[in-house]
Formats: C-alpha cells, structure tokens, sequence
C-alpha cells in the first residue's frame, strides 16, 4: 500500500461524542465522512503472486477472490467494518487485505451487493466507532431505487434496463 490512509477531520470529529454533536459538528462529521478514503478489511484468496499488483488490478483480476469481511453484532445483524486509517487497521489481530475505497465507490459497492447488511462501522472495537447504517449512507450518495427508464441522475440505480437486453438490439431508434 504505497498511500497512506488518514482521515485526521473525520476522526477528529469521531472523537467527539455523537451524543453531544451540535448540527454543525453533525454536518461536519458527514462531510468529512462523504469525502474520506477508507480501508475496508477483506480477505483474499489467490493462487497468484500479488506483488507489485495495485489495488485495481487486484480488485479486477479473475483469479484472486476477495471477500469483503462481514461483522455481526449480538443481535445477529451483520455489517462491515471500514477503518480510517491504517493505524486502526493495525488493531486487527488477524491478517487481513485493506481494500481501498473512497466512501461514495463503497456505498455504490454495497448498494449492489446482495447482502442483507445493516451498516457499516468504522473503526469498530474502537473508542470511537460510528456506525452508519447503510440507509442512511445511500441517502447521503442519494442512492435509490429507480424504475424511470428516462431518468439520468447517475446515482440512480435503474435495475430494469441494465438486465433488459431486448431493447439493446432495436436498431430502429438508433441515431
């Protein structure tokens, strides 16, 4: 990992307890969060010599198979964890692969993912852990469901005409 991750605004502003949060420290805290880089342990099998690999082509790559780590709770909800630097990374005492994501690829990520998550936590085991739920973390990238075949807000999910080949091959409406 040749950047090191840091989040210096957003961990600040987690050493602060939620409770006691004024809107603007509030505003701040999602701010810093929207706009941070955070690693996200997961696993990595691979028969493959990663060295010198970049995350990327790591990530693109057949062969290696990467499976983002899952948490759960006492009530059995799980969620993922997501560190904000490597200093908490480091606290995990096994090893793990930190994937590198900015916050808005994440929740793209996980609001394609067929998991039934509940959040995600960063820097969970921590003093200062925050929980996100992953509602709320689709709202902030306004993320949503969207069946308009004519909408063009990209952060629109559309589900119907990416699956739906039919309509790909009509070459009469073709400019």
């Amino acid at each position: 990992m040749d950047e090191k991750i840091e989040n210096p605004e957003l961990k600040a502003i987690m050493a602060i307890d939620p409770e006691e949060m004024d809107e603007d420290q509030l505003n701040k805290f999602v701010e810093a969060f929207m706009e941070a880089t955070l690693i996200v342990p997961a696993e990595m099998e691979t028969d493959i010599d990663i060295e010198g690999m970049s995350d990327e082509e790591i990530a693109l790559n057949e062969e290696i198979e990467i499976t983002i780590i899952k948490l759960e709770d006492d009530e059995g909800h799980e969620f993922i964890p997501a560190y904000t630097d490597d200093e908490e990374v480091e606290k995990l005492d096994f090893d793990v692969y930190g994937l590198i994501f900015k916050t808005e690829d994440l929740a793209n990520l996980l609001y394609e993912s067929e998991d039934e998550l509940e959040a995600v936590v960063l820097n969970p085991f921590t003093e200062y852990s925050a929980e996100i739920p992953l509602d709320s973390l689709f709202e902030l990238f306004d993320l949503e469901e969207c069946d308009d075949p004519n909408c063009d807000n990209p952060h629109h999910h559309h589900h119907d005409h990416e699956h739906n080949h039919e309509h790909h091959h009509d070459h009469e409406h073709e400019h």
